[in-house]
This record gives C-alpha cells, sequence and structure tokens, in this order.
C-alpha cells in the first residue's frame, strides 16, 4: 500500500506517519508491523484513496496466501477447499479483524464462505470487502488450479465498481448484511492438485503446538516465553503474540498480571537469553542475529543487548568465547575409557 501511495503521488509519508510507523521499518528484510499500525495505516490509506477504487484493487492483488510459518504452510497444503475453508476459519490469518463462517447446503455440503465485519471501523468497511473478495477468489482459483467455479457473490456495500468485474461470478447482489461468496459444492471436495494430506495435518498439529501446551500447563508467562523463542522475528510485540496463542491482547495481559509478569519483561528476557546463546555458541554476525531477532538494524540491537547485559554484543561474545578458552579441564571431567 505504501508503494501503490507513492506510485500515485500521494501522501505515503504522512500515511506512515499518522501510523507511528518508522519508515526505515517498511523495507526491512523480515519487518514486522503490529496489528494496531497496521489498522491504523490502512485507515490512511483510504483516507487518501477514497475516490480511487483502481489502487484498492491493486493494494488487494497483493494479499496473497501467506507461505510464512507453519499457519500458511498448513493453508498451502490443504488437500482440499474443505479442508482450507476450515482452517481459515478456525484461525486467525492475521490481518482482518472480521470473523469468517462456512456456508453450507442443508445436506451440510460447503458451498461459500461469509465473512462479517462487525468489529471493522466503518470507513474501513468498503476497503475490507474489496481485499477479501479478491483475496479468496484468488486464493481459490490458484488452489484449484483453473477458473474457480464461484456461482455468486453478495456485497455489504451500496454498488460494486467496474474495476473488480474480472473477479465476479454471473451473479451478484449488492446490500447485503456480510460479503458472501458461493460456489458449487462439489468443489468442495475435489482434491486440490497442491494439496498434501499429510502435510497439511503435520503443518496444523506444529502450528498448534504453543495452544496445546498453554492448555496442559496453564503456564501463560512460559507460553508467551516459548512463542518468543519459535519466532522472535514476528512475536516481539503484545498483538502478535495475542494473536498465536488465540486470545486477545486485553486477554493476555490480564493473564500475565495473574502472574505477577507483564509482556515487556517476558519480551526483553526471551530475547536476552536468544541472543546470548547466539552470540556465545554460533559464529553468525551481529548484523544476522538482529535481524533473526527482529531489530531495524544492528544499532537497534546493540542498545537493547546494551541495556540488558550492560555489555555490547561483540564484548559480551569475546568474554563468552575467553571464559570457554580459559576454563580450567576439571570442570569438563572426561570419560572414563
Amino acid at each position: 500500500m505504501r508503494g501503490l501511495l507513492e506510485d500515485a503521488g500521494l501522501d505515503w509519508r504522512g500515511a506512515l506517519a499518522e501510523a507511528d510507523i518508522d519508515i526505515d521499518a517498511v523495507n526491512r528484510p523480515g519487518g514486522t508491523i503490529p496489528a494496531r499500525k497496521e489498522l491504523a495505516f490502512q485507515l490512511q490509506f483510504v483516507a487518501r484513496t477514497r475516490d480511487r477504487v483502481d489502487l484498492w484493487i491493486q493494494a488487494a492483488r497483493a494479499y496473497t496466501l501467506s507461505s510464512m510459518g507453519d499457519r500458511g504452510m498448513a493453508l498451502l497444503t490443504a488437500p482440499t477447499v474443505e479442508a482450507w475453508v476450515t482452517l481459515v476459519c478456525t484461525t486467525d490469518v492475521g490481518y482482518g479483524l472480521h470473523d469468517i463462517e462456512p456456508l453450507r447446503t442443508p445436506e451440510g455440503t460447503l458451498t461459500g464462505i461469509e465473512l462479517s465485519y462487525r468489529s471493522v471501523p466503518a470507513e474501513l468497511v468498503p476497503w475490507a470487502v474489496y481485499r477479501d473478495f479478491c483475496w479468496i477468489v484468488r486464493t481459490l482459483s490458484w488452489l484449484y488450479d483453473e477458473p474457480f467455479p464461484f456461482t455468486r457473490a453478495e456485497f455489504p456495500l451500496a454498488e460494486i465498481s467496474a474495476e473488480i468485474s474480472t473477479y465476479l461470478p454471473s451473479s451478484v447482489s449488492c446490500g447485503s448484511e456480510n460479503l458472501r461468496i458461493w460456489w458449487d459444492p462439489a468443489a468442495s471436495t475435489r482434491e486440490l492438485p497442491f494439496g498434501n494430506a499429510f502435510q497439511h495435518e503435520t503443518w496444523i498439529k506444529s502450528e498448534s503446538r504453543i495452544i496445546d501446551a498453554l492448555r496442559a500447563s496453564g503456564d501463560w508467562s512460559a507460553a508467551v516465553a516459548k512463542a518468543i523463542r519459535d519466532a522472535p522475528q514476528y512475536n516481539r510485540n503484545l498483538e502478535n503474540v495475542a494473536a498465536a496463542l488465540h486470545t486477545s491482547p486485553r486477554t493476555l495481559q490480564r493473564k500475565l498480571a495473574l502472574t505477577g509478569s507483564n509482556f515487556a519483561q517476558i519480551r526483553d528476557q526471551s530475547l536476552t537469553d536468544l541472543a546470548s546463546e547466539m552470540l556465545s555458541k554460533t559464529g553468525h554476525s551481529v548484523g544476522r542475529i538482529s535481524r533473526e531477532l527482529g531489530y531495524i538494524d544492528p544499532a537497534s540491537f546493540t542498545i537493547a543487548f546494551k541495556r540488558w547485559k550492560g555489555v555490547p554484543p561483540k564484548a559480551y561474545r569475546e568474554a563468552a568465547q575467553y571464559k570457554k578458552a580459559h576454563t580450567p579441564d576439571e570442570y569438563f571431567p572426561k570419560r572414563p575409557a
């Protein structure tokens, strides 16, 4: 969206500033934006493009089926549309505030998908509808590897722009309560050419391992620490960790408060431990370590590490290497022959 604003000669710098997003963060490899800032930037994008539905369509085309992380791989390997919709409806796909439900025939066969926008700011709904419609249509057509048999669509808008005509099925209506997309029920159970049932289930199990551990132990602090350690470049903020744990940021804060801890403390300790391990046990450069931990640049990581440990990363690494080289052998007794 930032690139579209720039290409159209619109104030993309102002949009980022209003959303409290650093300009350098946009192009940072592996960088992430907290959910609240993403929402704020979407609002800024819409405010600057109210009469440019063509830009909305271009932005919608940029939303693709993510292959990042366990959840994305589970979606990519769905063996059927039924399996894909089930996963989409039961997990947070990350960028929307909508609710998603399957549409079924009286016999129970999947025949469509419905999105409601009760939690979306009113001014953002039209853009969200275009984005979600294009994303779903393009994704299902890709998974199907041929034109997907959509039958009709219902839009919660007064009218639909001609810009979206290439995506529309033969039957379209406006003024509905929610966005509904219908298709031939037979398509829901057809084996997808790129699907793999075994891999799909494996990725689902892998994606849910944090949730399972949390349910088994009830230890919210440990679950948060694990989420951060498993994906520090993504889970450096409360919103993303809450999404990974399938809860709301407010609920997560409340759960952590009951244990006498808070998110910032757990995050800093987890990142401190990870950074210390990588500095002392690997030969990775400080730049690589900073990227893997989700920092904008090595300087930002150095400042944070010095705050945690009292010394810069390079000094910590040198001290760890010196300690290892000069540790007496008696601390590491040899095994008897």
